[in-house]
Order: structure tokens, then C-alpha cells, then sequence
């Protein structure tokens, strides 16, 4: 074995998640390779972008839990590098109580947060016209909450972060690198990785692949259930009299199914707010097929919704661009170690919602990997879930 070329983790992935693994493992003392196949910071994937919501008001408890979990190291992570990372700015959850869907509901959401002691505000029709002067029109029986712990996470500050700390701390990170791992074998205690600079060995490995999850898995034999959803995104003029909150909205289409629609404080470029949808017209198997364009039908169903809902807005986008989603077959994430390969730590079908969890799931995966277990109740994100790994 060349032991020069031998590591005691490597990591396939070097979005968020990856780049924290890395920093993680490295910090503990390992001896540690990332893998990634663009550039780093690259637009192709699932952590590119300005910005992101941080929340814990989340329907499951554990949810909850663990975001503060990930509160505390995101603090720890400022503290540590003196690189801020998240603003607080609150965020307003409002709308109706609709069924619970990927994001939750405002009902449940209250219920958790009392449960756990999470504190709030809560806010009638009323109450919300009267503290959010923005609002121009809302449907009978809207209410809202709102959650003082909130941020907006800065994601090319966090890239960064993670990536400059991660090799401070002696970790190799190796872009435009794609790697394979060769022939794997269950309880393996070493494994063949093959990628254009070489081929590496490694004790454990960690996979956060996203859209490309199934190519990484294949020589493990295992396949997931996922679709990539291509997201749209843009930014829209609005009155800069008008304060902005950050915001999500439970709201229903014609047939009372959730459609959701959310948005940031005009912070990265003042004089207009970034908003978005939880829906796409574009689903695809396999990341080869996505157009990266923005699609203009879901720009306009964003740009109708905001003049619908707010005062002071002009619905043309600016600067419109996409980000996927690797959805996996109930919408929640998948986090894990193979089945078979105890010391194979994975994060999957990310489903939109992980960059807020990026410290806390890169030193769990650490954990997965070099122990295999880790002391936070994943239970919830189970690979062994049922329709989760393709029959």
C-alpha cells in the first residue's frame, strides 16, 4: 500500500457538506482527501448561491433539536475563524393550517416550539398586517409566527470558510478530480479510490455527491430513488420604504395542495427582495439532463405571487438563476452509512434543506464514518427507509 497515498478518510463531494466533513475529520486528527469534480464554489450543483434560511422552527422535535445543535457549532465555527456567517434577521412563517408537507406546517410548528421551549411570537391576520407593513392583501385565516433565532446563512463565505479552514487544518482538497471507488467489498477495512490524478486508498469514506449520488453509489451495487428538481430563483424590485423580514408561505393552490413560496430581506442587493418557490416544472433522473436556465414559467408564477401578496414590488426577475434539488422518494433527507459498509458514510436526497445543517452533519458524517455511529438521533434520516434504495 502507498502510504503516502493512503488516508484515513476520503470524501467524495466537495460542495458544503463535503468541504465541512473535510474540516471536520481533519480537525480530529485524521489524514484526510476530498474529491471534487468541477472547480470548488462552482454553480452546477446544490450549495451555489448568495444566501440561505438557518431556522429551527421545524414540526418534528428532533428537527428542531438538532438545528439548534447545528446553532451552537455555526457559533462556534464564527467564534473560531472570526468570519461571520449568519445574520440574524428572524423569519415569519405564515399562512394557513395547511397539511403538513416537506417544510412542515404552522401548526405543528408552534407545537414543537412550545414543546421544546423554542420562544416566538405569534401573530393573527391582524397582527400580521399591523407589524409587516408590506403585506398588501391576505386570505382569511392566515396567521403567522415568528422565530428570533433565524438567519440568513452567507453561502459563499461558508464555501470558503470551510474550505480554508479544512486545508489550515491539513486536510487535501482536490477539485476538477473525479473519483471512483474500485470493486468495494462489505466490512472492507480499506478502500480503492481512482480519479485523473491518481489512485488513492483510504480507511473510510464519505459521500455527499447530491445530484450525481447514484453514479457514486453504483460500484457499491446500490441505487436511490431520486429526482433532481431544478429550482429557480431571482431577485425582484421593491419599495426600499418597506422593511423586509425573511419569509416562507403556507399557502394552497385551487385544489388545496401546499404551494409555498419564500423569500430574503433585500440584504445582498439593496432595493430588492430574492424569492423563490418550493415547486419546479423541471424534474429530471440524472444531472447530465439539466438545462441550468431558469424557466420562465416558474419565474412568472413567483413575480404574480409577490404583487398578489405585497405592496411595492415589480414582478420582471433580475439576475434569475437555478439551484437543484436532489429529492428522494418522501422528501427527506437520507443520512446514513451504506448498508453493508459500516465505515461508508453518506448524505443524500438533500431535498433543498441541508446547508442550514452544514457543521452539524459535516462532523456526523465524520463520526459515521470513522465509528461508525454518532451520538445525534438520525434515526429520521435512515437509508433503510421504505422505497428509499431502489428495489
Amino acid at each position: 500500500m502507498d502510504q503516502d497515498n493512503h488516508y484515513d478518510v476520503a470524501i467524495i463531494g466537495g460542495g458544503t457538506i463535503g468541504l465541512s466533513a473535510a474540516y471536520y475529520a481533519a480537525a480530529a486528527g485524521k489524514k484526510t482527501v476530498l474529491f471534487e469534480k468541477n472547480v470548488f464554489y462552482n454553480d452546477k450543483g446544490s450549495s451555489d448561491g448568495y444566501s440561505r434560511m438557518f431556522r429551527v422552527m421545524y414540526s418534528e422535535p428532533n428537527s428542531a433539536m438538532l438545528a439548534e445543535s447545528s446553532l451552537a457549532l455555526w457559533n462556534e465555527i464564527e467564534q473560531d475563524t472570526g468570519v461571520q456567517l449568519l445574520k440574524r434577521n428572524g423569519l415569519l412563517f405564515y399562512g394557513k393550517n395547511t397539511e403538513a408537507s416537506a417544510e412542515g406546517g404552522l401548526l405543528q410548528c408552534q407545537e414543537t416550539m412550545t414543546a421544546l421551549g423554542i420562544p416566538f411570537q405569534q401573530y393573527d391576520r391582524a397582527g400580521l398586517f399591523e407589524n409587516y407593513p408590506m403585506f398588501r392583501e391576505l386570505p382569511d385565516g392566515y396567521w403567522g409566527l415568528n422565530q428570533a433565532s433565524s438567519a440568513t446563512t452567507e453561502v459563499q463565505q461558508s464555501l470558503r470558510t470551510f474550505h480554508d479552514f479544512a486545508i489550515k487544518k491539513g486536510a487535501t482538497l482536490l477539485s476538477e478530480c473525479p473519483a471512483r471507488v474500485v470493486d468495494p467489498k462489505p466490512g472492507a477495512q480499506s478502500y480503492t479510490i481512482d480519479t485523473p490524478r491518481g489512485r488513492f486508498t483510504a480507511s473510510s469514506l464519505i459521500m455527499a455527491p447530491s445530484a450525481w449520488s447514484n453514479q457514486v453509489f453504483a460500484p457499491f451495487g446500490i441505487q436511490l430513488n431520486l429526482s433532481i428538481w431544478q429550482m429557480n430563483v431571482a431577485y425582484f424590485r421593491v419599495d426600499p420604504s418597506l422593511p423586509w423580514p425573511m419569509w416562507f408561505e403556507f399557502g394552497e393552490d385551487s385544489e388545496q395542495k401546499p404551494l409555498q413560496f419564500y423569500g430574503f430581506p433585500p440584504l445582498e442587493r439593496p432595493g430588492y427582495i430574492k424569492a423563490s418557490c418550493e415547486f419546479s416544472n423541471q424534474h429530471y433522473t440524472d444531472p447530465s439532463q439539466c438545462s441550468y436556465q431558469p424557466d420562465p414559467r416558474t419565474l412568472k408564477q413567483i413575480g404574480d405571487f409577490l404583487v398578489t401578496r405585497f405592496r411595492g414590488v415589480d414582478p420582471t426577475p433580475h439576475d434569475a438563476a437555478t439551484c437543484l434539488y436532489t429529492m428522494s422518494a418522501d422528501g427527506q433527507m437520507i443520512l446514513d452509512t451504506l448498508p453493508g459498509y459500516p465505515n461508508v458514510a453518506v448524505l443524500s436526497g438533500d431535498s433543498g434543506r441541508a446547508f442550514k445543517f452544514t457543521p452539524l452533519f459535516g462532523r456526523i458524517l465524520m463520526q459515521l464514518a470513522t465509528t461508525g455511529k454518532t451520538p445525534y438521533d438520525i434515526s429520521e434520516f435512515s437509508i433503510k427507509r421504505e422505497g428509499i434504495i431502489k428495489a
